[in-house]
C-alpha cells in the first residue's frame, strides 16, 4: 500500500523495544477498530427504532390516515436514508482500519486478520462469505419500500 507515507515511523525496527511497541500499538488499534463495529450496531439499534416507533405513530393514525401519511412517509424516508449513509461510513471506515491492520500485520510473526480475508474469498464470494455491510445496506431501502407503499396506498384511498 503506497501512499506516500511510511506507517513504520522509526528506524529502529530491531529493537526489542520498538517491537514490544508496536504490538501494543497493533493490540489497541484492533481493539479500536472492534469498538467501531460496537458503535456500528448501536446506530443500527437506533435506527431500527427509530423506524418502529414510526411505524408505530403511523398505526395510531389510521383513522387520519391521509392527514399524516405523507409526513410519516417523507420522515421515515429521511431517516433510512440517513442510516445508509451511516452504514456506508463505518464500512469504508472499518475497509480504511483493515488496511492499516493489514500492513501492521507485516512487521508481525503472523498476518492473521490479512490470512483470514483471503481465507473468506476478500468477501467477493457469496459462498465463502457474504460481508454484513451487503445485508446492513438493503434494510434501509427495505424501510424505504415500506414507506413508499404505504405514501402509494394512501394516493389510492384517497
Amino acid at each position: 500500500m503506497d501512499m506516500g507515507i511510511d506507517l513504520f515511523s522509526t528506524s529502529q525496527k530491531d529493537e526489542v523495544s520498538y517491537k514490544s511497541q508496536l504490538f501494543d500499538q497493533y493490540k489497541l488499534y484492533v481493539e479500536m477498530t472492534d469498538r467501531i463495529s460496537q458503535r456500528r450496531t448501536t446506530a443500527n439499534t437506533f435506527f431500527v427504532t427509530a423506524n418502529a416507533a414510526l411505524l408505530t405513530v403511523a398505526s395510531w393514525f389510521k383513522d387520519d390516515f391521509g392527514k399524516y401519511m405523507y409526513l410519516i412517509s417523507v420522515v421515515g424516508i429521511i431517516i433510512s436514508l440517513f442510516w445508509f449513509f451511516c452504514i456506508r461510513s463505518y464500512k469504508q471506515l472499518n475497509s480504511g482500519k483493515f488496511k492499516v491492520i493489514h500492513e501492521i500485520e507485516k512487521a508481525l510473526p503472523l498476518r492473521l486478520f490479512e490470512y483470514e480475508w483471503e481465507v473468506l474469498g476478500k468477501g467477493k464470494s457469496f459462498k465463502k462469505y457474504w460481508p454484513l455491510s451487503h445485508v446492513e445496506c438493503t434494510v434501509p431501502f427495505i424501510f424505504i419500500g415500506l414507506y413508499a407503499v404505504l405514501s402509494i396506498f394512501n394516493i389510492i384511498k384517497f
